[in-house]
């Protein structure tokens, strides 16, 4: 049983490419199914794996890395679509890679590293969702568009927030030696 919840994200992983063909083929009703899925998915894993009390590294990568993948994927199709602007995909990007240069950097300097994302990097994701699905249920004539800039304009600030917590949290790990530019000869 301690394996389900790593199972559902690898699953969760494995639609990704499925709602990404679906959506950039203007099958909208498919798309908006196949995210609100992994959506639930991405509450569920969490849940089972507390539940469960089957939390384990691996899990925590996976969830991870769905989460990433699922949230750009989609802010990447409606970026080309013109449904929302680039640079909340550049922010997005930026946050992510500034949170893999702190695990980098935990690694190298061999420090233990637990993935435990901090509570407005949930606030983020859960934003980030929210956003999509706001998106997803214009292109199927749900909803309109008209408070769009808000919630994009929530989804910027939590990201750039969060993204300078983990700079705050990161900056102990940074270490700079005393180096000498003299050569000893």
């Amino acid at each position: 049983m301690d394996y389900i919840p790593n199972i559902i994200s690898g699953l969760r992983i494995l639609i990704i490419p499925i709602f990404a063909f679906f959506l950039l083929n203007d099958y909208n009703e498919i798309a908006l199914y196949l995210f609100l899925i992994m959506s639930f998915t991405d509450a569920l894993d969490g849940a089972l794996a507390r539940y469960l009390n089957s939390e384990s590294i691996l899990g925590a990568y996976l969830d991870a890395v769905a989460d990433k993948l699922m949230v750009n994927t989609a802010f990447f199709i409606l970026c080309y679509a013109n449904i929302l602007p680039y640079y909340i995909l550049v922010i997005a990007l930026a946050r992510d890679l500034i949170i893999l240069a702190g695990i980098i950097i935990r690694q190298k300097n061999n420090n233990y590293l637990e993935l435990k994302p901090i509570f407005l990097s949930k606030i983020n994701t859960f934003m980030q969702i929210v956003l999509v699905t706001f998106c997803l249920l214009f292109l199927n004539n749900i909803v309109n568009l008209t408070y769009i800039q808000d919630i994009i304009n929530a989804v910027a600030l939590t990201t750039i927030f969060s993204a300078l917590e983990y700079i705050y949290k990161y900056k102990k790990y940074i270490v700079f030696k005393n180096t000498k530019l003299v050569d000893n000869i």
